[in-house]
């Protein structure tokens, strides 16, 4: 930190007596932030964030070979999907440093709002006052097995839901998509036989693939399993997971290869997701 305990003691006590709010527990066995503590840890990490982007941005202002673009996508398009688009988009720009991050969807949100990202990709659509949203395209989630399982491919919700699941974890933006469609088709998240749950889609995928269960995986992360009939989709009484997702990006940031980057996307890029 580059500075002593006792410099930052004293810089934490008065921090504490500005804001009038205790943010450190202090004990023999140590010491913990109060839920106070937590916020102020929140912001003052966004607030580095900003600080280090304000500082490249600015670097790039007096280099205009150096250029730098951030992105923060959902991992669905982030590892399926973005990869050919950022390809084409870095042989047309080859003086473009392009920097991604793959995190949850509300995350996406709040690192292009607060945290200075340049563009963000994400399940659905979001905006506010300086948030500017673009749709991108649509998508379909699936029920899926692995033939070691299943040897059908038409099946009701009463057989699949004897079936274990591992299903995507609830804290991903597609998890909410599953549920909103299992109740427009009149079921629950409930009457599923959940296994285990997990943020990764490669892990979700392996525990398929091995035969010990079930998932509902988006086809863009399954399409090469799909064509080596490593997996199989399943039609089940009708019921689909259809949604969307979009380019984001905050309108009070200006910056012009962002807005290169966008037009490329709404023009080219799109057309070039894998």
């Amino acid at each position: 930190m580059f500075i002593s305990q006792p410099a930052a003691s004293l810089q934490i006590k008065a921090l504490e007596k500005e804001l009038k709010i205790k943010l450190l527990e202090r004990s023999n066995r140590g010491v913990v932030p109060t839920e106070a503590g937590k916020v102020v840890y929140k912001y003052a990490e966004n607030i580095l964030s900003l600080c280090e982007n304000m500082i490249k941005d600015t670097r790039e202002c007096n280099d205009s070979v150096q250029k730098r673009l951030t992105i923060s996508s959902c991992a669905t398009l982030g590892q399926y999907s973005l990869p050919c688009s950022l390809y084409e988009f870095s042989k047309k720009f080859k003086d473009i440093e392009i920097q991604t991050e793959h995190t949850f969807t509300y995350d996406v949100i709040s690192q292009v709002r607060d945290r200075g990202f340049d563009i963000g990709f994400i399940e659905g659509s979001y905006s506010d006052e300086s948030i500017e949203c673009v749709f991108m395209g649509n998508a379909e989630l699936f029920f899926v097995a692995s033939p070691k399982l299943l040897d059908i491919e038409t099946l009701s919700k009463e057989q699949l839901w004897q079936y274990s699941f591992f299903l995507i974890h609830r804290k991903c933006s597609l998890r909410k998509i599953i549920e909103e469609n299992l109740v427009k088709a009149n079921e629950s998240i409930s009457h599923l036989k959940i296994n285990m749950e997990s943020p990764s889609i490669e892990a979700i995928k392996s525990f398929v693939l091995s035969g010990n269960g079930v998932s509902i995986l988006p086809y863009l992360s399954i399409k090469k399993e799909i064509y080596n009939k490593a997996l199989k989709m399943l039609k089940v009484d009708n019921i689909s997971f259809p949604y969307s997702f979009s380019m984001i990006y905050n309108k009070k940031h200006i910056k012009p290869i962002k807005y290169e980057f966008i037009n490329f996307m709404k023009n080219e890029g799109q057309k070039k997701l894998c």
